[in-house]
């Protein structure tokens, strides 16, 4: 009898401790599941910002493109058609100079993949930053004289 009872107290001390095993075991795997669960949703998210970067960032320099094309109008024999020319020669330089600031600002006012309304909001950090007026002025009166 008394056998008996060690042999059951041993076997239940073992049921307690299969128990005690696998509930850490299970509490290790949920734990783990925690941390790649948040580590890829993070890479998810992180994917998702240098995707719509890249995104931007095309809109811009084929924006930049644009002006650099316009630009070949400065030689024109029209004074209107050379300050036009002036004009998205300084703004092309202006969003070259600032690409990764303008793709930043576009992320974060969240404006939609459209070209023209990204144009409007590099037009409007453009003009937002420099004095059009006086740096059209002096550049032109140079451009005139040549």
């Amino acid at each position: 009898m008394l056998v008996n009872k060690q042999v059951s107290s041993q076997s239940e001390s073992q049921r307690k401790e299969r128990k005690m095993k696998r509930k850490v075991m299970i509490a290790s795997v949920a734990a783990l599941l925690l941390v790649c669960g948040v580590t890829f949703s993070g890479l998810y998210a992180e994917s998702e910002n240098v995707k719509t970067s890249l995104s931007y960032g095309t809109y811009v320099d084929g924006y930049i493109q644009q002006c650099e094309g316009k630009t070949e109008m400065l030689n024109s024999g029209s004074l209107n058609i050379r300050k036009s020319a002036m004009q998205t020669k300084l703004k092309g330089d202006f969003i070259k100079s600032n690409r990764t600031a303008l793709i930043d600002y576009l992320m974060e006012k969240d404006v939609p993949l459209n070209a023209a309304r990204i144009e409007y909001h590099l037009t409007t950090k453009f003009t937002e930053t420099l004095h059009p007026e006086g740096v059209y002025t002096v550049m032109l009166e140079k451009r005139v004289d040549q």
